[in-house]
C-alpha cells in the first residue's frame, strides 16, 4: 500500500503534521527559512528513521550480500593461529560484515540462497557492534554465517515510496513533538492523542 493522495515530497510531510497540530501556517520547503521549517528540519530524519524501526513495513526491506570485513581461522584460533582483533571478529563469532549504508534496522541475516529450496528456515543469531579498530570506528555485523545475506530495513527518503501507514505514522510523530513549540502544551495533547490513534490502528493493520 503506497502513499497516493498528494504526500511527494517533505515539505508535504511538514505540511501535514502541521495541519494536524492545527497550525495556521504553511511552508514552503524545509529550507524557506520559516520558524516551522527550521523547527522541523531540526527533527526530520531522526524522526523518519525511528518510525521506520518501528514496524517491519514491506516497502522498506532490502535485502543484499553483506561485505565480509574479518573471519576467523577456519581451525579455529590454535598456533599459529592466534586471535587478532585487525584481522578477526570478536571471539564467539566466525566472521565480521559491513553495516549496510543505508540501513536503519537490520531484521535477519541468512545464508544465501543454494540450489535447493529451503522450507524450513530458521533463524541465525547476529549482533551489531562498533569496530573500533577501524578509524573511525566502523558499524558491524557479527554471526556466524557464511557468505551472510542481510535483509534490513532500508533508509527510503522518497515519500513517494512509502506506505500510507508509515506516512500516517510519520506526520503523527512529527506533529506531537513540533506542537508544544509551535501551539502550546493543548496542541501538544491533542496531537499526541493523535498518534496514539494512529499507532492503535497500525498495529492491527500488522496484525
Amino acid at each position: 500500500m503506497v502513499s497516493t493522495y498528494g504526500v511527494s515530497s517533505p515539505a508535504d510531510l511538514a505540511n501535514l503534521a502541521l495541519t494536524r497540530m492545527g497550525y495556521k501556517m504553511r511552508v514552503g520547503s524545509l529550507y524557506d527559512g520559516s520558524d516551522a521549517a527550521k523547527k522541523i528540519l531540526d527533527i526530520y530524519v531522526q524522526t523518519r528513521d525511528e518510525q521506520l524501526r518501528v514496524f517491519d513495513y514491506d516497502f522498506a526491506e532490502r535485502t543484499v550480500a553483506l561485505t565480509l570485513l574479518k573471519s576467523a581461522p577456519v581451525g579455529g584460533y590454535f598456533p599459529p593461529n592466534t586471535w587478532n582483533p585487525t584481522t578477526n571478529p570478536p571471539i564467539g563469532f566466525a566472521f565480521e560484515y559491513a553495516f549496510p549504508s543505508d540501513a536503519v534496522k537490520i531484521r535477519t541475516v541468512k545464508p544465501s540462497p543454494l540450489f535447493l529450496f529451503n522450507a524450513d528456515p530458521q533463524p541465525n543469531a547476529f549482533q551489531i557492534a562498533n569496530d573500533n579498530n577501524y578509524s573511525p570506528s566502523q558499524r558491524v555485523i557479527l554471526c556466524n554465517v557464511q557468505n551472510a545475506m542481510g535483509v534490513y530495513t532500508g533508509q527510503i527518503t522518497d515519500p513517494t515510496n512509502w506506505d500510507v501507514l508509515f506516512t500516517e505514522a510519520f506526520a503523527a510523530a512529527l506533529s506531537r513533538r513540533l506542537a508544544p513549540g509551535l501551539v502550546g502544551m493543548d496542541g501538544a495533547k491533542m496531537a499526541s492523542a493523535d498518534e496514539q490513534m494512529e499507532t492503535q490502528m497500525s498495529e492491527m493493520d500488522s496484525r
